[in-house]
């Protein structure tokens, strides 16, 4: 076994690196979705890109791709809900654990606003406060509630291939902002696959993707 001047184990060490390493993991992604905790959902615009697509439909004289500048633009101008879905991952499955070596006890992360259903989905004992709720928000705010992820994979699979986002959209009820969200979560389970530029798209602007359930 290779070992450094002092006789200590290289392979310790690097034992030692990568723990250290796995802990500031954890520690990033129960940091990333204790940040995002009482945030609005509220859908992002990206004014600059909404700007430039209206810009591009005024020059447009194509009636065909005005209105495929058109669709662009409506998906702009939904926004894209900030997706929080990986960090609380991460927190439910590590922050009992990571809570305990720190002392931290289930109170402490109700008094910061986390939710005593994400709590108890982590392993903590909670005791209720009658208040607190993941779904609270969406509720008092009128959102729509989130659609079971079967649906969401059930809906895609019914799509078949060389589908869009706004196919999808349509066929959940949603607004594209919102799916857009549910299908990078399909792609990173390997269950959607990118499968190119639409190849119909001959106008300004981006062409729309095309998605195909596997």
């Amino acid at each position: 076994m290779r070992t450094d001047g002092g006789g200590i184990a290289w392979k310790e060490l690097e034992s030692v690196y990568a723990s250290g390493m796995a802990t500031r993991t954890i520690e990033d992604g129960i940091r990333s979705y204790l940040d995002s905790v009482g945030h609005s959902n509220k859908p992002l615009v990206d004014r600059e890109a909404v700007k430039a697509l209206r810009t591009q439909i005024r020059q447009e004289s194509d009636p065909i791709n005005k209105l495929r500048l058109m669709v662009q633009l409506d998906e702009e101008q939904a926004g894209r809900v900030p997706d929080t879905e990986g960090s609380k991952m991460v927190f439910v499955t590590e922050a009992k654990k990571w809570a305990d070596s720190e002392a931290i006890p289930a109170r402490l992360f109700q008094a910061i606003g986390v939710p005593d259903d994400v709590l108890k989905e982590a392993g903590f004992e909670v005791t209720a406060t009658g208040s607190r709720s993941s779904t609270r928000g969406a509720a008092t705010a009128g959102r729509a509630s989130p659609i079971p992820h079967e649906e969401v994979k059930a809906a895609a699979h019914k799509l078949g291939s060389t589908w869009k986002l706004t196919d999808l959209a349509a066929a959940l009820d949603r607004d594209p902002g919102t799916v857009r969200n549910y299908i990078n979560r399909l792609i990173s389970e390997k269950i959607v696959t990118v499968v190119g530029d639409d190849p119909k798209h001959n106008g300004r602007g981006r062409a729309a993707k095309l998605y195909s359930a596997n």
